[in-house]
């Protein structure tokens, strides 16, 4: 074999080397969290349900205005999680921060922020808890400022935490659960929707007749958004309302790079 011949062919050896290296590297997704939570749930419930994935985790709470932007444009995924309670001026109800617990005014103006960049750029949304709650209110819909003089009181247990039944009014096609479907879910909140905000779609309700799941209508232009009002992050491995619906905010994301 000639020199040349020699070297052309280590040099194509070499160049297939790479891309077979680059080929198995792994994906890095960036996820923005509206809010990281101590305890890093979100995380670890997103993490445990694909580990050949990189995952790089952002909290928009934590940013100044340009970082936040910056986070935003380079998002593969945003997760709206939970937390304190939305100032009810948001929703033309200020009178009843009275019936309110803690408030966070910065954070509702961030998550506002988070969801008109999704109406933008339909970038995959997940929200839990709060989470939907902001969903709803950004769509120009109301909440229950405190459920127990409303509705009932089986969303918040004497010290926190409690498991209530819920039921699957519409099918979504985004995973197996199909209408009339019913599971236990892990919930701890006292607000909930009022008025369905414009757009926006049930998909699940609770045993009171409270909203437990929303989307928006246009399935087209938001492949993915996606409101639960309990913690997929808190059940069980194998819960039908919970890995599920993480896994189906995996594949959105995948299906958007």
């Amino acid at each position: 074999m000639k020199l040349t011949q020699v070297i052309y062919f280590s040099g194509l050896c070499w160049f297939l080397a790479s891309c077979n290296y680059l080929n198995t590297e792994p994906t890095t997704l960036s996820i923005i969290l509206s809010k990281q939570n101590s305890s890093n749930s979100c995380q670890e419930f997103i993490e445990r349900l694909d580990t050949t994935l990189e995952w790089r985790w952002v909290d928009a709470y934590s940013l100044n205005d340009s970082e936040l932007e910056h986070e935003l444009q380079i998002a593969s995924g945003i997760i709206m999680t939970g937390g304190v309670d939305i100032h009810p001026g948001e929703y033309g109800s200020a009178a009843d921060t009275i019936r309110c617990g803690t408030i966070d005014l910065f954070r509702d103006r961030v998550e506002i922020q988070i969801l008109e960049f999704v109406d933008s750029t339909k970038t995959p949304c997940l929200g839990v808890c709060r989470g939907l709650q902001i969903m709803n209110v950004h769509a120009s819909g109301t909440l229950h400022p405190h459920l127990p003089d409303t509705l009932s009181e089986i969303h918040r247990g004497s010290d926190g935490a409690t498991i209530h039944r819920i039921e699957i009014t519409k099918s979504l096609g985004l995973f197996p659960i199909a209408k009339g479907d019913t599971a236990n879910v892990v919930s701890n909140h006292h607000q909930g929707i009022s008025r369905l905000g414009d757009k926006l779609e049930v998909w699940a309700v609770s045993e009171d007749g409270l909203a437990e799941g929303i989307r928006r209508t246009d399935t087209v232009s938001y492949p993915f958004y996606l409101g639960v009002q309990w913690h997929p992050e808190r059940m069980g491995k194998g819960n039908l309302l919970s890995d599920p619906i993480g896994i189906s905010f995996i594949e959105a994301i995948l299906k958007t790079k």
